[in-house]
């Protein structure tokens, strides 16, 4: 199971840093202010890890600030361009990595790379869960 590996990979990591896990109402607070439905696995991440990631990585999820950082990442890509039903949890710089909630099946949806200048890049990923064992694996 994708969840196991992810565990793995965050428990393995030689340095971790996670703050903020939040609670189902948070959650459904965070679908609400970006008028998305979030995918189930990044749901987990959050009630599990909130926000963080492994060195080098960090996704946005909850946090310890009254808005969750996922939420604000996204607002303020929207402002340069950002589809609407895109959910920011990684920046890399040039772009932003995000969940595109545009395309749910069976409680999931694939992550994508987005350039304020380009669009839609060619890294996809089929779920969440996917993008972060990539994301954390050699880290």
């Amino acid at each position: 199971m994708k969840t196991k590996q992810v565990i793995e990979l965050i428990k393995n990591a030689k340095k971790k840093f996670f703050v903020g896990a939040l609670s189902d109402t948070k959650i459904s607070n965070i679908e609400e202010m970006l008028n998305v439905k979030l995918p189930d696995s990044y749901k987990w991440f959050l009630r599990e890890y909130g926000t963080g990631g492994v060195i080098g990585v960090e996704i946005f999820g909850g946090g310890l600030r009254d808005i969750p950082t996922c939420v604000t990442e996204t607002v303020d890509w929207r402002g340069y361009g950002l589809p609407e039903k895109f959910v920011v949890i990684e920046n890399f710089g040039a772009g932003v990595y995000c969940l595109d909630t545009s395309r749910i099946e069976n409680g999931e949806c694939p992550v994508v790379d987005w350039e304020q200048d380009e669009g839609i890049g060619t890294r996809e990923y089929d779920d969440f869960l996917t993008f972060l064992i990539e994301r954390f694996s050699n880290r």
